[in-house]
């Protein structure tokens, strides 16, 4: 391992969600640079790129030994991180400090999820899928790490 000491994080997400998040940017970016889009081309892009990735962690994950890494499933980022952040500098042999701890709930304090707004997705009239769709190409991912749908 070029890193023995560092502690790793590995974070999980709903796979459709992630997708629909990059293909929904990557498309409004291109609305920038190209004089047409094609939203076909980024779906399946995506949907692959995003499959060989999450094959590769269900396949390798066991290479960071359980004492260097940590999974944090997305659906725990909900109001409720300090737990999750107590836990990993644990792991990581760091103590959270009374200051520390206030400063990092005061950060989570201002900065709620969709402080700026959201995004509004809409899947089936923009790429021609849906969410559920997307995600049947991932049980082995569902199934090897506590994802859910979003």
């Amino acid at each position: 391992m070029t890193f023995p000491d560092a502690t790793v994080a590995f974070t999980h997400r709903d796979p459709a969600a992630v997708i629909q998040s990059a293909i929904t940017m990557m498309a409004y970016s291109d609305r920038l640079r190209r004089t047409s889009i094609d939203p076909g081309w980024l779906l399946d892009y995506w949907t692959d790129r995003v499959y060989r990735l999450l094959s590769a962690c269900v396949r390798d994950r066991e290479m960071v030994p359980a004492e260097r890494s940590i999974d944090i499933s997305f659906h725990h980022l909900n109001g409720n991180e300090m737990p999750l952040l107590e836990d990993f500098y644990r792991l990581g042999g760091v103590e959270v400090t009374p200051e520390v701890r206030g400063l990092f709930q005061q950060y989570l304090d201002a900065n709620p999820r969709g402080k700026h707004g959201r995004i509004r997705y809409e899947l089936q009239r923009h790429f021609g899928v849906s969410a559920d769709e997307l995600r049947a190409r991932f049980g082995f991912y569902f199934d090897r790490f506590d994802v859910r749908a979003e």
